[in-house]
């Protein structure tokens, strides 16, 4: 019988969350250049907010309620939207060579992560007597009520899935603090964070701690993703750049607070993965300059950089073409069409 492959397990113990994403960010990268084993990552930090990628805080987050509570606001390099952590939320990534895993575990697009990981948080709610199911595309629900979300992040050859699962959390402070426009929860049937999510310690009388979720959800993970892991702290070479990260991006206000852009139009709707908002200065309905944003779900951000390129200088109907040429996830592409034709209706 075949050895199971080893993977790091790291728990370093980084509370503060500029500093975590300076650290995911560190790993992602030295993931890329081979100098690192496929690697487990669990952590918890101090209460703060995380936005997505393409969100902007003033839109998503209680900003004035964050400053007088003391809780930090800190940007993702991932998409997706914007979620409240503390010390009742673990989270995790795991960090791989992309090819050579999906190869190994016989995937072949990105989006089947969602569903390939989401397993292990469905064995974990199992062992609980918890029947939990995949809400596609990144959620995990119980009952209806969200226990858990999951992005993930390309870096050329490397790849970063991360997940956060509600164990203990403080659901009135994430309901004060996180701001969702109307659209997020169209087709959840709810109104409220309070109404849309649930602690796993609300569902089962079988859990004493976050510390026991944490363990037995490396054991679940270990199993049923036949790994072997092996535990060891944060390599010099991977403090070092972490340090670098945070000095230089994560620590700064600009990273997460980006100058707003002036547009002139601005046009959103739902899709499958989350809210998906086109701003855009036209002229003569050619568009001059545009910015994607939302909380959607999409692991190569090139893809997007390279089709706010592309349209620069296109007639909105021009613009359209261009969305088949561009290797989007489907439902981006089905709402960015929308949104063009929205624009050119106007």
């Amino acid at each position: 019988m075949s050895a199971k492959p080893k993977w790091r397990l790291l728990r370093d113990g980084i509370t503060d969350p500029n500093m975590h994403f300076a650290v995911e960010e560190a790993l992602l990268r030295l993931t890329d250049e081979q100098q690192m084993m496929p690697t487990l990552r669990l952590r918890q930090t101090e209460p703060s907010v995380w936005i997505g990628y393409y969100q902007n805080a003033k839109e998503d987050v209680d900003i004035s309620f964050c400053k007088q509570n003391g809780l930090k606001i800190v940007r993702r390099m991932n998409s997706g939207g914007a979620v409240y952590q503390d010390n009742g939320t673990f989270c995790y990534s795991a960090f791989f060579i992309k090819e050579q895993l999906f190869h190994q575990w016989g995937i072949s697009k990105t989006v089947d992560l969602y569903r390939f990981f989401g397993q292990v948080v469905t064995g974990l709610c199992s062992k609980y007597g918890i029947t939990a199911e995949l809400s596609p595309v990144n959620d995990i629900t119980v009952n209806g009520r969200k226990i858990y979300g999951s992005a993930q992040l390309e870096w050329y050859s490397a790849f970063m899935h991360s997940g956060s699962l509600l164990v203990d959390a403080n659901i009135e402070m994430m309901q004060q603090v996180l701001n969702p426009g109307d659209l997020k929860f169209a087709d959840k049937g709810v109104k409220t964070v309070r109404e849309r999510v649930s602690n796993l310690m609300e569902l089962t009388t079988q859990i004493t701690g976050i510390n026991q979720v944490m363990q037995d959800f490396i054991q679940v993970f270990a199993d049923l993703l036949s790994v072997e892991f092996e535990e060891s702290g944060l390599t010099a070479k991977e403090q070092a750049l972490a340090d670098e990260l945070y000095r230089e991006k994560y620590s700064k206000p600009e990273w997460t607070f980006a100058a707003p852009k002036q547009f002139t139009t601005l046009v959103s709707t739902k899709i499958a993965g989350g809210v998906l908002t086109l701003k855009c200065n036209l002229l003569n309905q050619t568009i001059q300059s545009a910015s994607i944003g939302g909380d959607f779900l999409i692991s190569n951000h090139e893809i997007i950089e390279n089709l706010m390129r592309e349209w620069q200088g296109k007639p909105v109907r021009e613009a359209a073409k261009v969305i088949p040429q561009q290797n989007l996830p489907e439902d981006i592409a089905m709402g960015l069409t929308r949104l063009l034709h929205q624009i050119e209706e106007v």
